[in-house]
């Protein structure tokens, strides 16, 4: 009797396991290595954090290696989709210069109506407490919380591509690698910004830090 009521509990637990929906953490995106692309060119991670002065939101994107030199069209991108769509550009190339700037998506035609970055997008010149840095392997990108608005669902995601900045245009022209490679489900609801920020400062044990 005691044998059946263990295999009846372990048969509802499974049951309950497998029927349960894992919600991924959405301060981490982890990205599949793509040894096909450059190492400084594939990404294998986002990480979201607040700013040790509570001010900005930080987004760190590491990648399987780096170059000082290269060709100057190659950039670390962070998108962001919030009531509109943004990108901010970091170049690959560590000893190359580029000013901080960050760019509104503008209406498009043709296929990149399809993709969420190629195509073109223009400066948005109110936007100026913004920064970027290159760290090892990688780049960081700060977006101030005074712009943040909590009442508006923010998603994040990382891309290296090839674009051409001209004037305050910007295109982009092919995208090399995407960390959040699979597309979301048609049932997921969009996370608000407040709740992403309350993940965020959720204090997480050590073995889940990376």
């Amino acid at each position: 009797m005691n044998r059946i009521l263990v295999s009846v509990v372990l048969l509802m637990a499974t049951g309950f396991v497998f029927g349960m929906k894992i919600d991924p953490d959405p301060r981490v995106v982890v990205s599949f290595m793509d040894k096909s692309i450059s190492p400084e060119l594939d990404i294998l991670r986002v990480t979201a954090d607040i700013s040790p002065d509570n001010s900005h939101l930080v987004f760190q994107v590491k990648t399987r290696g780096e170059r000082a030199q290269g060709d100057n069209s190659d950039y670390l991108l962070l998108h962001i989709m919030h009531g509109k769509a943004y990108v901010l550009l970091l170049p690959v190339n560590k000893d190359q210069d580029s000013p901080m700037l960050v760019y509104e998506r503008l209406p498009q035609t043709g296929n990149n109506d399809e993709s969420p970055v190629l195509g073109k997008f223009r400066k948005n010149a109110h936007l100026t407490d913004f920064d970027t840095a290159p760290v090892f392997r990688g780049g960081e990108f700060s977006v101030s919380l005074d712009w943040i608005d909590f009442n508006t669902h923010f998603r994040f995601d990382a891309y290296t591509v090839q674009a051409r900045v001209k004037g305050d245009t910007l295109e982009i022209q092919k995208i090399y690698d995407q960390a959040r490679k699979g597309k979301v489900h048609r049932n997921e609801k969009p996370l608000s910004a407040i709740a992403l920020l309350n993940k965020i400062c959720t204090p997480r044990s050590n073995d889940q830090r990376l």
